[in-house]
C-alpha cells in the first residue's frame, strides 16, 4: 500500500484464504506505524477498520469490497485468462480464483493498493510504455480469440489491471498518466466519442470530472481520461486511494441493483461533508 505523500510501498497486511472466502488482517508492523509519520491508515475505515486480527467479511461478501475494487474487472480477467491458456473473449472470467486475478494484475492498478508474492520483496508488475496502435491491435485479437506476437503480448498486459469490461489500456504520456479506452469490434456507434461528449457536457454543468481527450490511433477513435489517482512529483508518482461507489455501499455485485443515485449522495454528504 502506498501512504499518502509516499513514492515507495509499505506491507499492510495479508489476504487468507478459506472455505472459498478471503479475509484481510492488518500486519504488526503496519498497526506500529499508527501515529508515526507516515502514519498508518485504514485501507477503508467501515469495512477494514485499524486493528489487529483477522476482520470479519460484511454480509455476503466473498472478499472486502475495498480489495475487490482494486483486482482487474472483465477486460483485465479476459486478459490474464489469456495468460493461462482461456481465448478470446468468450474465456469465462470465473475460470481463476480472485487471488490469482490479483496477483496476475498490472501493479500501476487504480488506486494505492497492490498484491504481491513476498512480504518483504516488492517486485512491481509493468510493461513497457506501448503505442496506443500496438493496443489497439492487442484488444482487436483478443477479442476475436487470435494469437498474439509476443510483442502485442507485451502491449496487452496494460489492460490487465483495469476494471470495466469494455476494451482499455493504462498509458502513460508526457508526464500525466491516462485510461485509453478503445473501440470494440461489437460497437453499433462510437461509444467512446459518446463518452467523450458526455464528459465534456458533465464538465460544463459544473461537475468535478476527470480532463479529457480525444484521439486518433490506427484510424480509429481512442478515448484519452487522465488518472486523478496519481500525481507526478519530482521524486516520483503518488498514489491516491480510491473505493467504488459499490463499496460504499456495502454491497455485492450481484446486489448492485439495491443502490441508488439518491442514497450514494447521502452516503457522500455524511462521509465527506460535516
Amino acid at each position: 500500500m502506498w501512504l499518502p505523500g509516499q513514492i515507495e510501498p509499505v506491507v499492510a497486511g495479508k489476504l487468507e484464504v478459506g472455505n472459498g472466502l478471503i479475509h484481510f488482517n492488518y500486519g504488526k508492523s503496519y498497526l506500529e506505524r499508527i501515529g508515526k509519520n507516515p502514519s498508518a491508515i485504514a485501507i477503508y475505515e467501515p469495512e477494514l477498520p485499524l486493528r489487529a486480527g483477522v476482520l470479519p467479511l460484511p454480509y455476503a461478501l466473498e472478499i472486502p469490497n475495498s480489495i475487490r475494487d482494486a483486482a482487474p474487472d472483465a477486460w483485465g480477467r479476459v486478459i490474464i485468462n489469456k495468460m493461462f491458456g482461456h481465448k478470446g473473449t468468450a474465456a469465462d472470467t470465473g475460470d481463476l480464483d480472485e487471488l490469482t486475478y490479483l496477483l496476475e494484475s498490472g501493479s500501476d492498478r487504480i488506486g494505492a493498493l497492490d498484491f504481491q508474492h513476498s512480504p518483504s520483496e516488492y517486485m512491481p508488475r509493468s510493461a513497457n510504455n506501448a503505442r496506443l496502435e500496438e493496443l489497439l491491435e492487442s484488444a482487436r485479437r483478443i477479442e476475436q480469440g487470435i494469437p498474439l506476437t509476443p510483442e502485442l503480448d507485451q502491449a496487452l498486459f496494460h489492460g490487465s489491471s483495469i476494471g470495466g469490461a469494455r476494451p482499455k489500456a493504462l498509458i502513460e504520456d508526457q508526464g500525466r498518466k491516462y485510461i485509453a479506452k478503445f473501440s470494440s469490434s461489437t460497437d453499433i456507434y462510437s461509444i467512446v466519442k459518446a463518452e467523450y461528449i458526455a464528459m465534456k457536457l458533465a464538465l460544463l454543468a459544473g461537475l468535478d470530472v476527470a480532463p479529457v481527450k480525444m484521439v486518433k490511433a490506427a484510424g480509429k477513435n481512442v478515448l484519452l481520461i487522465e488518472r486523478f489517482d496519481r500525481i507526478h512529483t519530482n521524486k516520483g508518482w503518488l498514489r491516491k486511494s480510491m473505493v467504488s461507489a459499490l463499496t460504499m455501499f456495502g454491497l455485492s455485485e450481484m446486489n448492485a441493483r439495491y443502490a441508488s443515485y439518491e442514497d450514494l449522495a447521502q452516503i457522500i454528504r455524511q462521509r465527506f461533508f460535516k
